[in-house]
């Protein structure tokens, strides 16, 4: 799939901007915090009530390890989440 950043604009895979559970997030370089060459991806824990969404990823705290954050609803909604596949 390439770097994280490219992920969103990878040929025959669905995007959006509203996030749902299980969704990827490709993050542009520099975005949020990501690798400013490469970008990152991201995975969409769950969704809030308040439209806030806990996400997963790796690498951020060291090589292998696994760490969470969340984004409030107006972060999540400049974000690109690949569905998948169309």
């Amino acid at each position: 799939m390439g770097n994280g950043g490219d992920w969103k604009n990878k040929p025959g895979y669905q995007t959006t901007h509203e996030a749902k559970t299980g969704y990827a997030i490709s993050f542009s370089p520099g975005q949020a915090g990501a690798d400013r060459t490469y970008g990152h991806v991201a995975i969409v824990e769950d969704v809030k009530e308040d439209g806030s969404i806990p996400i997963s990823e790796s690498n951020v705290l060291g090589l292998g390890t696994i760490s969470y954050r969340t984004f409030s609803a107006a972060e999540a909604a400049q974000l690109t989440y690949v569905v998948g596949e169309k």
